[in-house]
This record gives structure tokens, C-alpha cells and sequence, in this order.
């Protein structure tokens, strides 16, 4: 599952990506990046593992609301 986000700060468009996949240990990894559009690498990605997919998604669920909250919208969703 992923979700891309974004949003507007000071004339600056923001992206914020959101990510859950198993790994190969049978592990559950939650995958976030983010960055300017004006860029095309990310500025940073940071990776968390879980135990299983519901406490990943758990997670994701969090994030997500976190960043609605700060004005991001969701712009893709696959």
C-alpha cells in the first residue's frame, strides 16, 4: 500500500509519501519519504519495522492523520 501527499508551505510545494511492505524475514516495513516537488530525489526516507501488518498499519493510520492535520492532502493513492 502507498500514499502520496502534498501540500503548500511558503509558495513551496511539499510531498510526503507513505508505504507499507513486507520485507523477506516475514517483517512488515513502513517506509516514509518526503521532500520539495522541485527536487527529484527525496530529501529524506526513513524505514521503521514491525512485527506484523497490523501494527503497521497502525502506524500508517497515525501518520496519516498527523499529516492531514499539518494540511497535507492525499493526491495518489495505489
Amino acid at each position: 500500500m502507498q500514499l502520496t501527499m502534498t501540500r503548500t508551505v511558503n509558495d513551496r510545494k511539499r510531498w510526503y509519501r507513505l508505504e507499507v511492505v513486507p520485507n523477506l524475514f516475514g517483517e512488515w516495513l513502513l517506509i516514509r519519504s518526503f521532500g520539495s516537488l522541485n527536487r527529484a530525489t527525496p530529501m529524506r526516507m526513513i524505514s521503521e519495522v514491525f512485527g506484523d501488518q497490523s501494527a503497521a498499519m497502525k502506524a500508517y493510520e497515525e501518520l496519516l492523520n498527523r499529516k492531514q492535520k499539518r494540511g497535507y492532502e492525499v493526491s495518489m493513492r495505489w
